[in-house]
């Protein structure tokens, strides 16, 4: 809490106060309804591009001040009017209701690990605790959340992911008949999930690369138009 209330930024969701001195503690901070898939459902015509960039940006801001967000998926991203991305709940893996803690691995190797196991980096199994690689190997995660609307290896069982994905580096396939994800974006999407975390790019590239497809983007949506204007069907 100390920590959120010092944090101002537009696309980090705004602690407003908390009550911590009875048996009943809560903490106050703007309503808003919509999770980033829940908004993508109601709005399908919304490039979740938007969205991925105002998560790029309010992670640059965390890691900026060498926080990390510890816990991001697009649960933990909240869409407002304006349709602005806000990140939630960062820093608050280990308090969550729906994380995952429990033993995962091989008998000879367990692991006990907290954290939305979907979206945890390799190293996290191992006992490394959550840094701004490890958040980045999430964003390359929730990409792939936003744009095939499931979340990313769902169908593998728990007791099979540290296998799967930790030793066989198993990530998802691209989803296919998905136009709007760009060959771009899905690049960038396995860049931020490799194995090695030195190798996963910086929030602040991340926030470059996907500002550059936002700009082709509107290009290639401006040549649209000026061709239908044109040669109208």
């Amino acid at each position: 809490i100390k920590i959120w209330s010092t944090l101002r930024h537009p696309n980090i969701l705004q602690f407003l106060g908390a009550n911590t001195l009875d048996e009943q503690p809560f903490i106050v901070m703007p309503y808003i309804p919509n999770t980033a898939r829940e908004f993508l459902h109601r709005e399908q015509e919304f490039d979740p591009v938007y969205i991925l960039r105002d998560i790029s940006l309010g992670l640059e801001y965390l890691h900026s001040r060498t926080i990390c967000h510890g816990d991001l998926k697009g649960a933990n991203v909240l869409v407002d009017h304006s349709n602005r991305a806000l990140l939630c709940d960062f820093g608050l893996a280990r308090v969550k209701a729906d994380v995952t803690s429990r033993t995962v691995g091989m008998a000879e190797n367990a692991t006990t690990i907290v954290g939305s196991r979907h979206w945890m980096a390799p190293e996290l199994f191992t006992g490394a605790p959550p840094s701004t690689r490890s958040d980045m190997y999430a964003f390359g995660m929730t990409v792939y959340e936003l744009y095939a609307d499931e979340d990313p290896l769902c169908y593998i069982r728990t007791h099979d992911f540290v296998e799967l994905v930790c030793r066989q580096n198993l990530r998802p396939s691209r989803p296919t008949k998905i136009a709007r994800l760009t060959d771009s974006m899905w690049d960038l999407a396995t860049t931020c999930w490799t194995k090695r975390s030195s190798d996963r790019p910086t929030a602040r590239k991340v926030h470059d690369v996907i500002s550059h497809l936002i700009t082709e983007v509107r290009r290639l949506r401006d040549l649209t138009l000026r061709y239908e204007l044109i040669y109208p069907r």
